[in-house]
């Protein structure tokens, strides 16, 4: 997923502390929100606070069972779509999918999902030396062509954990903002 110009992590102590931070910063960003505000439809293609927890604990979980060396997409409950719109490189049509597969979830159930995927990932981080955050995508998804930049898995973990957090945290602000302004 979105992947910023910053650069990749030192180790796994600074992957995990730029999660850690991301993720308190955006649990700080809708502590404060209603159940009405959390599940209102928003100004980006009527996604809810709700709707943006549910794609990142969906494109968590698939980080998680990457990490674990285990189909991704199965993980994020895409392992059905055809293989061309899941390894295109324009996730658009793959966050589509998520989104109508995902909208109707609970609040509860979609914060729970978040919860789970994050400790997934810090389970799967935990059984990774600092050898393995060097390996590229293939060493993981061997079997998943077209996906391997030939860079270090670390740019998958930022591009699907601290970075989305805080890509989706700047629309939560503005869905925030846009309802304030109401």
């Amino acid at each position: 997923m979105a992947r910023n110009e910053r650069p990749l992590p030192e180790d796994k102590a600074d992957a995990l502390e730029r999660i850690e931070r991301a993720r308190a910063a955006l649990d700080q960003t809708i502590a404060a929100l209603s159940e009405a505000q959390l599940v209102a439809p928003g100004p980006h293609e009527g996604w809810s606070v709700k709707d943006h927890l549910a794609h990142l604990a969906t494109w968590e979980a698939g980080l998680a069972a990457l990490l674990r060396k285990q189909h991704r997409y199965a993980a994020m409950g895409v392992d059905d779509v055809d293989e061309e719109t899941a390894l295109s490189s324009d996730a658009d049509a793959l966050n589509a999918i998520i989104y109508a597969r995902t909208k109707n979830r609970s609040l509860a159930d979609v914060r729970g999902a978040l919860r789970d995927a994050q400790q997934l990932l810090l389970e799967a981080l935990a059984a990774l030396s600092e050898d393995d955050l060097r390996k590229t995508y293939s060493h993981y998804q061997p079997d998943e062509p077209g996906e391997d930049s030939g860079e270090p898995i670390l740019g998958w973990i930022a591009g699907n954990s601290y970075d989305h957090y805080a890509e989706h945290q700047r629309w939560i602000e503005e869905l925030i903002q846009t309802e304030a302004a109401d």
